[in-house]
């Protein structure tokens, strides 16, 4: 049995909804946060998951699987800096723990694209009933909750202005040699995921979102090709991460 582990994102449900119409019965699905998922493959507690990439060079052995991923061309719409004050007056921001990734992305862009230099704090779980002068969202809270601040800067839109690449948010990972066989069959069901968002929608996701954002979302917003362009993103991402 390979255990795997998701994220209950709306981003990820056309992976799980790929992974449960393949039926694939040598697998145990279970889901975690970004930061969760990154855990437990790093701890062998399971033995692919879908992980933030900022997370994958700290694993002692690692291989990406598949040719699917959480990216974006540009605007992604549930990665946020969302403030009280334009981006240049920011002077802190709480940020989001879920997603390692999207903080080192927020850091990035915060020191060499707007050249400020905040201070940071950790998002409470309950961020709504805390007042911050700004904040980093990510995943579904942002989808839902972003429009609520005045100024909200999309993290992957901005990455793109600065770098002109896409940007790539979570991978498929595995911490441990796959038979090639249970590889293949395992993006054939991603596959079958992303080709069926209608069905996605019904099966995985039914009245959390109004169902033309969702759709939108998944879309328009998300690309989930792993292909060239973003893994030379992936590798520039993770070069400047060493900078931080």
């Amino acid at each position: 049995m390979v255990r795997v582990t998701a994220i209950p994102y709306l981003n990820t449900a056309p992976f799980v909804f790929g992974l449960k119409q393949k039926a694939l019965n040598c697998v145990d699905l279970s889901f975690a946060t970004p930061a969760a998922a990154a855990y437990q493959l790093q701890n062998n507690l399971c033995d692919i998951a879908i992980v933030p990439v900022a997370a994958i060079p700290a694993l002692t052995w690692y291989e990406i699987v598949g040719t699917y991923c959480i990216g974006a061309l540009s605007t992604v719409a549930s990665v946020l800096l969302c403030s009280q004050v334009p981006v240049e007056q920011i002077r802190e921001v709480a940020l989001d723990s879920e997603s390692r990734t999207s903080v080192r992305l927020a850091q990035l862009l915060l020191r060499d694209y707007w050249h400020v230099s905040p201070h940071y704090t950790p998002l409470p779980l309950d961020h709504r009933r805390v007042h911050h002068q700004s904040v980093v969202l990510i995943g579904d809270k942002a989808l839902l909750h972003g429009a609520n601040y005045p100024y909200v800067y999309d993290l992957s839109e901005h990455w793109f202005r600065w770098t002109g690449k896409p940007f790539v948010f979570a991978a498929w990972v595995a911490n441990k040699p796959l038979p090639a066989d249970f590889a293949e069959r395992f993006n054939q069901a991603l596959a079958y995921g992303v080709s069926h968002i209608d069905e996605t929608l019904i099966s995985e996701v039914g009245e959390r979102f109004p169902h033309d954002l969702a759709k939108n979302y998944l879309t328009h917003n998300i690309s989930y090709p792993l292909d060239a362009a973003k893994r030379q993103a992936l590798q520039l991402f993770w070069r400047l991460l060493e900078t931080v």
